[in-house]
């Protein structure tokens, strides 16, 4: 395959050229990410959790370096920018069932 911005041979899978950058081809486009609070592993407020989630590490890791910093930077700025978080940050949506009509959902 040939670059058509700078006309050199690039792979045939590519979906960048390898000289120039210019996108070529039909490469899959990823949708940005985005931190989202976790509906369903949260404590408080979630916020821990859809770090962990965005930074791809462990929530207990997250949750754990979030006390540490607390309690060293003298536990108000912590607490305020816990709380400043869980109001910036959006909740991840809920997923809706779609449910026959004449059927009933139970929930548990």
């Amino acid at each position: 395959m040939y670059c058509n911005a700078c006309g050199k041979v690039i792979a045939d899978d590519a979906a960048f050229c390898t000289y120039c950058g210019v996108r070529v081809g039909a490469g899959v486009i990823h949708p940005p990410k985005r931190v989202m609070r976790s509906r369903s592993d949260r404590k408080i407020g979630g916020v821990c959790a859809g770090l962990a989630v965005y930074f791809g590490l462990d929530v207990i890791l997250v949750r754990l370096i979030w006390v540490v910093l607390t309690i060293a930077s003298g536990i108000v700025p912590g607490v305020v920018a816990y709380i400043l978080s869980w109001v910036i940050i959006p909740e991840e949506p809920s997923y809706a069932v779609m449910v026959p009509p004449g059927s009933t959902v139970t929930t548990a």
